[in-house]
């Protein structure tokens, strides 16, 4: 009776083996798009015809150990043209996502000799392995590169005269030290050329799908000289406002430039939005090895109802105040993509007819420990 038993054990685990093998072959074999899926539980590989009719030998089929099966995925992306240190780091990617809870590996991006493959991913638990959705990205990455390309040639063509008129107008500042009017001038002159090539940088960097931490340019720096900068350019451009900063000497791991552009940003912003004129305070501070950096103002504000919109692409507050002030809709927009390349968090706050302030959660690669000094306050009335 206990033999029984026993066989009849064995036969339920052997027929339970048959259907979910038969499950996962199924699934992967009806799928109309190019798909495998790995099995590092049972080391078993599963394709499609699809995904065969571009590399022939990734066929179905079993291995002894889970280095033999990476091993023949390895040489075969390699051998159809595929960079070898990129297929090691997605091998790599993939067992480490295989042993965690809550994978989130979702897609990755694979270069070929000839083509383009957007790889989307799918984890399981029961068993241990990973669905593998395979597209062909190559004309969509030829626009890309077509794209920017010329936005790089348009870029150069902006940029070639505005900085033949920065360069000009400060050569002609120092000729012209002794003239507080003329001095002056050209000081608008040379402040409104670096406004403009901030709006065509705004505009340039709009056209980019995303930012990327890749794309960064991240240095350690102060932020107190940064923002001494910043401030000090709507020192004459503003008059009506009081634009303020107060800080602590804090170093911060970020893009400087990107930081920069998102400052401006915000500041002219709450600038704009605030056309009676006003006070415009920026504020760092830190709490549990979180910067935070806040701009306010006491402008219009927004009403209630828009704030979950405000960094939505070519959003406009539609209320009488706002529809009076002109504006893109794209400022925002680009503060929120940079924050995000940072891996920072930005929200904003408000109170209708009372005031503005964003808040940016400045997480950083490393701890940026306030230095112990005192807090620096500055004024541009």
């Amino acid at each position: 009776m206990r033999r029984f038993h026993r066989v009849r054990q064995k036969r339920s685990a052997r027929q339970k083996q048959q259907r979910h093998t038969f499950s996962i072959a199924s699934i992967v074999e009806e799928v109309q798009d190019a798909m495998c899926y790995i099995d590092f539980s049972r080391c078993r590989l599963y394709s499609n015809d699809s995904l065969r009719e571009w590399y022939p030998s990734m066929t179905t089929q079993s291995f002894d150990t889970l280095e033999t099966l990476t091993r023949y995925v390895y040489s075969t992306l390699e051998r159809h043209g595929a960079d070898s240190a990129q297929v090691m780091h997605l091998i790599q990617e993939l067992l480490e996502c295989a042993t965690e809870t809550d994978p989130k590996m979702t897609s990755r991006r694979l270069r070929f000799d000839d083509k383009t493959l957007h790889l989307i991913f799918n984890f399981t638990r029961t068993p241990r392995g990973v669905f593998i959705m395979w597209r062909d990205q190559t004309e969509a990455v030829r626009f890309e590169e077509r794209k920017d390309s010329f936005l790089a040639e348009l870029s150069h063509d902006f940029r070639t005269p505005l900085t033949a008129i920065h360069g000009y107008t400060e050569l002609l500042m120092t000729r012209h030290q002794g003239s507080e009017k003329s001095y002056q001038m050209l000081t608008q002159v040379k402040q409104e050329s670096e406004r403009l090539e901030r709006l065509v940088d705004n505009f340039l960097d709009y056209q980019k799908e995303r930012y990327t931490a890749d794309q960064l340019t991240v240095t350690t720096f102060a932020l107190r000289p940064l923002l001494e900068d910043v401030m000090s350019s709507y020192q004459t451009t503003s008059p009506l406002h009081t634009v303020t900063f107060e800080t602590n000497d804090v170093l911060i791991q970020a893009d400087e430039e990107k930081l920069r552009q998102l400052l401006h940003n915000l500041i002219g912003n709450a600038i704009k939005y605030s056309p009676d004129g006003g006070t415009v305070h920026t504020s760092v501070f830190e709490s549990a090895g979180t910067v935070t950096l806040s701009v306010s103002d006491t402008g219009i504000g927004i009403p209630e109802e828009a704030l979950p919109y405000v960094f939505d692409e070519y959003y406009r507050v539609e209320s009488a105040a706002h529809q009076a002030i002109k504006g893109t809709g794209l400022g925002l927009r680009i503060c929120k993509r940079i924050a995000e390349a940072h891996g920072w968090g930005i929200h904003a706050d408000s109170v209708y007819g009372e005031g503005t302030i964003f808040t940016i959660e400045l997480h950083t690669r490393q701890s940026c420990p306030l230095l112990p000094s005192p807090k620096h306050s500055v004024s541009f009335d």
